[in-house]
């Protein structure tokens, strides 16, 4: 009878954790699609157990001038373990900010025709889309969600070069720099964190003594990765355990941290860093 016991114990044990664990992603996979308008090539990365998942937050990602879509997939994997999808792009064009315009806009298509085709592994599963670029795609990013309006809801941007908001801008919006950039020059995010319209949540802070290519092909993860995936889960996937994460102030290593949640509130600002 003790056996018994113990053995019913042991069960109970196995089934609890299985539902605590089930929704939780488990690992990465990863397809690639050869080419789409204004790119040349992509990879889409997803959440193994996306079958157990609904309304799946997805995001493009590109990298800027004369980069490819690998410098960037050290965020897209743990975005994608995070249970989002991913679609890291490379532009056919990739030395200006137009040309990753166009292969941002092409990224959200292919999202839009895989989510569509039955024989895809992330078919009928999205739900809100974003976007993201470094460089010059951070120009992009801004500009394309600029021009998309509500049809994006979330844009980060890291180190973007002469990005130009709109009054049509109302994607949540992240926008990181680094201190000693001398390319793209932090102020050329934290201008258009202020050229952003009023009502639009934002974030902008800046990486102490780090310049431009601290954003490609990253082996380290820090703060930034952090933010921006707490930054999709929230706005993206109504995720509100992720507020915090973002909202009370600098990650390690950030500074010149401002935060507007866009609801009349003046939300939280200051120069300090962790």
């Amino acid at each position: 009878m003790k056996t018994f016991r113990n053995l019913t114990v042991v069960l109970l044990a196995i089934c609890t954790l299985f539902l605590f664990t089930a929704c939780e992603p488990s690992g990465v996979q990863t397809y690639d699609i050869r080419s789409g308008s204004g790119i040349s090539s992509a990879r889409v990365f997803y959440p193994g157990n996306i079958d157990q998942l609904n309304n799946v937050g997805a995001t493009t990602l590109s990298s800027g001038m004369g980069g490819s879509k690998e410098g960037m997939y050290w965020l897209a994997e743990p975005l994608a373990e995070a249970g989002m999808v991913v679609i890291a792009v490379s532009a056919s064009n990739n030395q200006t900010v137009g040309g990753y315009e166009r292969a941002h806009r092409g990224g959200l298509d292919l999202l839009q025709s895989e989510n569509a085709n039955s024989r895809s592994p992330i078919y009928g599963k999205l739900g809100q889309r974003g976007i993201i670029g470094y460089s010059k795609g951070g120009g992009a990013v801004i500009n394309v969600a600029s021009a998309l309006g509500n049809q994006v809801g979330t844009c980060v941007a890291l180190a973007p070069w002469s990005p130009s908001p709109t009054r049509n801008h109302s994607a949540a919006t992240m926008i990181l720099t680094g201190t000693t950039d001398a390319i793209a020059p932090a102020y050329m995010g934290s201008g258009a964190y202020r050229g952003l319209p009023a009502g639009v949540p934002k974030l902008y802070a800046s990486m102490r003594g780090e310049g431009h290519f601290y954003w490609n092909m990253r082996s380290r993860l820090g703060s930034e990765t952090d933010f921006i995936r707490a930054w999709l889960q929230y706005y993206l996937e109504d995720n509100d355990g992720a507020y915090n994460v973002f909202s009370q102030g600098p990650g390690s290593g950030m500074t010149d941290y401002q935060f507007d949640p866009g609801d009349g509130s003046g939300g939280n600002g200051g120069s300090g860093c962790d």
